[in-house]
């Protein structure tokens, strides 16, 4: 009986381990990766928005010189 409960103990003790480790594992990812990944999206819609305004700019060139 004593034995079982030293193995039991022995087992509550890994799975603790394994949840902290866990734990810092999901942090990391919340913290640091995400931030790059934002930082990356935030780049490609500020060069989607130049793209748009570049060609809203040709358009406006285009229907200019169609008028004159």
């Amino acid at each position: 009986m004593a034995q079982d409960i030293s193995k039991y103990d022995l087992e509550i003790t890994e799975i603790k381990s394994e949840i902290r480790i866990l734990s810092e594992r999901i942090s990391i990812i919340k913290d640091n990766h995400l931030k790059h990944i934002e930082d990356k999206i935030n780049t490609i819609n500020r060069v989607m928005y130049t793209i748009g305004v570049m060609v809203l700019g040709q358009l406006l060139w285009v229907i200019t010189r169609s008028l004159i």
